[in-house]
């Protein structure tokens, strides 16, 4: 993406990001804990309920930010089964 797409995510506030590693691939959702909060009132208040799996916050969409959460759950076998 370029910068200008970055700025449009960013606030938005929210990605579905791939994450592709040898042992598998997983679709994770990238919140920043505002999107999140919104995005929790609203499924709350409409239908009861606020799913979500495999949910990194940032403090905000950035490719660093996003890339250093994933770094880290990574680090901590977040990818792993079992």
């Amino acid at each position: 993406m370029d910068e200008y797409d970055w700025a449009m995510q960013e606030a938005k506030g929210w990605l579905d990001v791939t994450v592709v590693w040898g042992g598998g691939r997983r679709v994770v959702e990238v919140y920043d804990p505002v999107r999140l909060a919104q995005s929790v009132a609203s499924d709350v208040a409409r239908i009861g309920r606020f799913t979500a799996r495999s949910l990194p916050v940032v403090p905000s969409l950035t490719p660093e930010n996003i890339e250093s959460a994933i770094s880290a759950i990574a680090d901590e076998s977040f990818f792993e089964p079992g």
